[in-house]
């Protein structure tokens, strides 16, 4: 156990010294956060949009007033034809474009079910389902406004309301007598940001515990100290457990920087235990030390360390859910996911950010990073003793 401490004594000594390390510990974290707190987004908005009104009556304006009012469109063209439509798209004026038919109305008059048409740039596949979906909504509050409106200068019945709604009001679409209220819980305004900055926390300390873990032993290699430490009484696994506490320490420290980071930048406070979140990040960062250190025995420089680090980091961030569901991911690519301690954390940062989840239905997601700690960890000290041999 002394030779352990004397071994981390040593770490922190070195950490002071590389002012870098500083910077890139405390100062990166926070204009991450900072930064792409703000920039990562599957939100749209802004989309620009055109209208085909084949029909100009009541109804249709309000078509218009829907999405003139809306932050997530803005209406850049009215089209007369479905030849202005296309030149619209195909000049890039705009993404979608609703075309309201002849006769829509005077369909939902005579109870009909008319049909809109939207014709939709599919180019970024991601932002036209978003968009797809905006309109949707968009459309439903329409109807909705309309079946409420059951008498008044324009206004949907609601099926079975029985007789006129009013001179000239278009009586019942045979819209269905049940009504979907959806209640979104956990993230009521559906804010992206509460998807993705807590997801981020897990990404900065990977940097940390890994990449800085790697980078710091494959630099002792090339000044030669590694096989002074070596030389003396201090076994393989006390060096590296010697040389994983000082950043596990630093990966914790971090932490709570970008807990008080995201609070007071984004305004996302943690609803759950921020006891249990330093015990499972502890945890985390067994896995990706353990890592760091595994790495650093692949790597003869740091040029080499630097970029089988980065090369980590990306198989990291694609396969943890960070930028899409883990369950988006082909079957096959998706087996590797399990091999990957990011995937956990991020769920157990999002689980106890959102819903303030307990440990009972965490600790699947705390072993399985844990065994992938001691195996690497392991790995990492095999691989030493051949070195040595």
């Amino acid at each position: 156990m002394r030779r352990i401490l004397y071994v981390i004594q040593k770490e922190f000594r070195q950490i002071r010294r590389q002012r870098s390390y500083i910077s890139l510990i405390f100062v990166m974290p926070f204009l991450y956060l900072l930064i792409m707190g703000s920039a990562l987004t599957n939100e749209v908005k802004h989309v620009p949009m055109g209208i085909q009104d084949d029909d100009h009556t009541k109804a249709s304006r309000e078509i218009h007033d829907a999405f003139r009012g809306s932050d997530s469109f803005d209406l850049r063209g009215m089209s007369a034809s479905g030849r202005e439509s296309t030149k619209l798209l195909n000049d890039g004026k705009v993404k979608l474009v609703l075309v309201i038919p002849q006769h829509f109305e005077r369909d939902m008059i005579d109870r009909r079910v008319p049909q809109l048409q939207l014709l939709v740039d599919g180019v970024d596949g991601n932002s036209a389902g978003i968009s797809l979906a905006y309109v949707t909504g968009a459309l439903a509050r329409v109807q909705q406004r309309w079946a409420r409106t059951a008498a008044g200068s324009f206004g949907v019945a609601s099926p079975g309301a029985g007789g006129a709604a009013g001179a000239g009001a278009p009586q019942a679409a045979p819209f269905g007598s049940a009504t979907l209220v959806p209640r979104m819980w956990y993230n009521p305004n559906l804010d992206s940001k509460l998807n993705f900055v807590p997801g981020l926390i897990a990404i900065l300390i990977v940097t940390v515990t890994t990449f800085l873990t790697a980078l710091n032993i494959v630099r002792e290699k090339e000044l030669g100290t590694l096989e002074q430490l070596l030389v003396t009484p201090i076994g393989s696994l006390e060096l590296m457990i010697g040389k994983i506490i000082p950043f596990a320490i630093l990966g914790l420290i971090q932490l709570g920087i970008n807990v008080l980071a995201t609070g007071l930048i984004h305004g996302i406070w943690m609803k759950g235990s921020l006891l249990l979140l330093y015990a499972l990040a502890l945890v985390f960062c067994l896995s990706t030390l353990s890592l760091g250190i595994l790495i650093s025995t692949l790597a003869g420089t740091q040029l080499q360390a630097f970029f089988v680090g980065q090369f980590v980091m990306i198989f990291a961030m694609m396969l943890s859910g960070f930028f899409t569901p883990v369950e988006n991911i082909s079957p096959a690519i998706r087996v590797l996911s399990y091999l990957n301690p990011v995937r956990y954390f991020i769920s157990i940062l999002r689980e106890i950010y959102l819903k303030g989840t307990e440990f009972q239905f965490l600790w699947k997601e705390a072993a399985a990073m844990g065994i992938i700690g001691v195996v690497a960890l392991l790995a990492a000290a095999m691989r030493f003793q051949r070195r040595l041999k």
